[in-house]
């Protein structure tokens, strides 16, 4: 009877301490914390979990330097196991349980805290405050709007419509819509072409580097710095003076504009002929162009290799990008397709959408230079 009884307790006390092993095992936390050495908002939320870890005996910090061969493969594993869509590659990013961080700023200390002892938490991210104006969330600006958005400020250059309505002009003297829908098309498509190559180039240079944040950050910001002092320039000349175009002196446009023009105009040349010369000379502004407008490509190619997406997600957000960026042509090119005629006038309008174009641009540059490194 004594042996029974002592079988029974010893079988309890063993259930007794299985139960609280396994208890104390689901109660452990491990915190995923990603940083990089020089980042203020890094060493900010160390010092944070330096001041509270002592008062959780459970929890196990995990530190991952962004920078070293495989930790941005591991923030990408965490977030798909825990179905985080929206986040970025930067730091400090950290999981906490299912809540995710990105940033760090005072607001966030309380929701770190919460998250340690269990909730499931929501942080408020990007959230940041300009005098006058207020509080900005910037991750409420989607990457279809911001592809929307720099492509059309990206399209509004008054030298590429202008050769568009030139290439227009002389083919509507061919009076053949077939021919006005062929040239007029081929323009375009060699437009597109060539920038868009351009567009996918910088966002492989800025995958490339993805892992030094701090230098891909820089390199968004300088660029929206650059292209909101140009933009700002162009709007006190164009109110000035109207939207003009000042490449017409480049030597490689004239001769360009100039062998277009004898082309159409000697009734002899043959299809492939006239077909090269609209393609050199769709080529040569674009090419001529580059340094007015890389400033845009670059910030959104920036914006895509941080976002960390696939491929296919890539090709589809430049493929908006390009869209945006030749829509106002597209209108001209398909109005002179059905009417036979040129639809285009100077607008006062683009004199004002480059200076919202440059209040964009700074607006973005204050956030990667500034905001970022608060």
């Amino acid at each position: 009877m004594q042996k029974g009884l002592l079988v029974v307790v010893f079988s309890f006390m063993m259930l007794f301490f299985a139960f609280s092993s396994v208890n104390a095992e689901s109660d452990e936390l491990t915190i995923h914390f990603f940083e990089q050495a020089g980042c203020p908002a890094c060493a900010a939320q160390n010092d944070f979990f330096d001041e509270i870890l002592d008062d959780y005996e459970n929890v196990e910090l995990k530190r991952y330097d962004i920078t070293k061969s495989g930790n941005v493969d591991e923030l990408h594993s965490l977030a798909e196991e825990r179905g985080v869509e929206d986040y970025r590659i930067m730091v400090p990013a950290t999981f906490i349980g299912d809540s995710f961080f990105q940033g760090f700023s005072e607001r966030d200390e309380e929701l770190i805290v919460k998250a340690i002892e269990g909730e499931y938490v929501e942080q408020e991210r990007d959230i940041i405050e300009i005098p006058v104006v207020g509080e900005i969330n910037i991750s409420g600006i989607s990457l279809p709007a911001l592809a929307l958005i720099l492509g059309s400020l990206d399209g509004l250059n008054v030298c590429s419509i202008g050769a568009l309505v030139l290439i227009l002009m002389i083919v509507l003297t061919l009076d053949s819509r077939k021919k006005i829908l062929f040239y007029g098309g081929l323009f375009i498509l060699t437009a597109v072409l060539i920038y868009g190559a351009l567009v996918f180039a910088w966002t492989a240079v800025m995958d490339y580097i993805i892992t030094y944040l701090d230098v891909l950050s820089i390199l968004i910001g300088l660029a929206a710095l650059i292209g909101g002092i140009f933009f700002f320039r162009e709007f006190l000349k164009f109110r000035k003076y109207g939207p003009t175009c000042a490449s017409g002196q480049n030597k490689l446009v004239a001769n360009a504009t100039k062998k277009v023009q004898e082309a159409f105009q000697d009734k002899k040349k043959g299809f492939l002929v006239l077909s090269g010369s609209v393609i050199t000379f769709a080529a040569v502004i674009t090419i001529v162009e580059l340094p007015c407008s890389i400033a845009l490509p670059v910030i959104f190619g920036g914006i895509l290799a941080e976002s960390g997406l696939l491929m296919i997600s890539y090709v589809g957000y430049i493929a908006l990008y390009l869209f945006a960026y030749m829509l106002i042509e597209i209108i001209i090119f398909v109005g002179a397709v059905i009417t036979k005629e040129v639809w285009f006038a100077q607008s006062k309008a683009i004199t004002w959408v480059y200076l919202f174009g440059s209040l964009v641009l700074i607006f973005l540059s204050f956030y990667y230079l500034v905001w970022l490194n608060i």
